[in-house]
């Protein structure tokens, strides 16, 4: 419970001392993401209660954060450690910019990454993956990242968080 408090508490932090105006949203939005960050399941009668304003007010609020696509879903977070022993690696890639589109789009298929930047620095692409196991991640180095256009591939392997990320539980 205190790592949600937490969540909320950075949203609002996050913007705290901004001019408001210069954000697509006020100070009761701010209020009510918080919320739905640190629980999206939350009745909006709740919400309401807690922010201490009428449950009409939130609902129309969530319905134009929506529809301004600053809300862009809900989602239900797993941890990954409660079910499996993942392992997350950084995979960090330079990769020549002939090849990069389509070491990417194989790279975003493929049901073990979370997410694939383009970055700077040594590096071009960063993907933040999710395996099994180890040998998976040896699998997937030997199999999917031998290809032309990648010069150098670096990988590093979480070992422990001290700040995770929520919906991997890693």
């Amino acid at each position: 419970m205190m790592g949600k408090v937490r969540d909320h508490l950075q949203l609002v932090e996050r913007w705290k001392g901004l001019d408001l105006r210069l954000l697509p949203i006020d100070e009761v939005d701010v209020r009510i993401l918080g919320k739905l960050r640190e629980n999206a399941r939350l009745p909006n009668v709740e919400i309401a209660r807690d922010l201490k304003i009428s449950e009409a007010t939130v609902r129309r609020r969530i319905k134009a954060l929506e529809e301004k696509g600053i809300i862009q879903g809900y989602s239900c977070y797993l941890n990954y450690q409660l079910i499996e022993n993942p392992v997350k690696a950084y995979v960090h890639l330079a990769v020549d910019s002939a090849h990069r589109e389509r070491v990417v789009s194989h790279l975003c298929a493929h049901n073990r990454a979370i997410a694939v930047y383009r970055v700077t620095g040594d590096h071009d692409v960063l993907c933040v993956m999710l395996f099994m196991d180890m040998s998976e991640l040896h699998e997937f180095l030997d199999r999917h990242l031998r290809t032309d256009g990648i010069r150098d591939v670096r990988t590093q392997i979480v070992m422990s968080p001290y700040k995770g990320v929520p919906w991997t539980g890693v």
